[in-house]
């Protein structure tokens, strides 16, 4: 059967679509952390903390916490904040500690709101109480910064 110049103007014009819809690719979700690399003793330090998604099915940033540590990990001082839309640039600031210390900024997103539920940058269900908890990645990132007076 042969197709008519006009059926096969409105045929063409359907299968792209239907391809383009097939192969759509999924929701790109961002985190990213910069910060210097080494800083002197008592210094203030800022981390910019980068995170956003494109889905648009509602999903926003619905969890962000992260936590920094001035003693090489000894301890953590938290940063929450939530509900903050489909993009984010937040700075952590604080000083950095004693030279020869390591400076550490670590940071977990959980997206909400949208079809996939409970995900983490990776587009993967978080597991509360598996990685989640335990600050592995996904769906934790994390910076290092060498404190040095040299």
């Amino acid at each position: 059967m042969k197709l008519r110049l006009p059926f096969a103007r409105l045929l063409l014009p359907l299968l792209m679509v239907s391809a383009v819809t097939a192969f759509a690719a999924s929701p790109s979700r961002v985190l990213s952390l910069a910060g210097p690399a080494a800083v002197n003793p008592g210094s203030g330090v800022t981390v910019v903390v980068t995170v956003s998604t494109d889905a648009t099915d509602g999903e926003e940033i619905g969890f962000f916490h992260a936590e920094f540590s001035t003693d090489s990990g000894k301890s953590w001082k938290p940063v929450y904040l939530d509900k903050l839309g489909r993009s984010a640039s937040q700075p952590i600031n604080f000083q950095a500690g004693a030279d020869g210390t390591t400076a550490l900024v670590r940071v977990r997103i959980a997206f909400r709101g949208g079809k996939a539920g409970d995900v983490d940058y990776s587009g993967g269900p978080i597991a509360w109480e598996g990685s989640w908890g335990k600050w592995t990645t996904p769906p934790a990132k994390s910076i290092s910064i060498k404190v040095t007076s040299k």
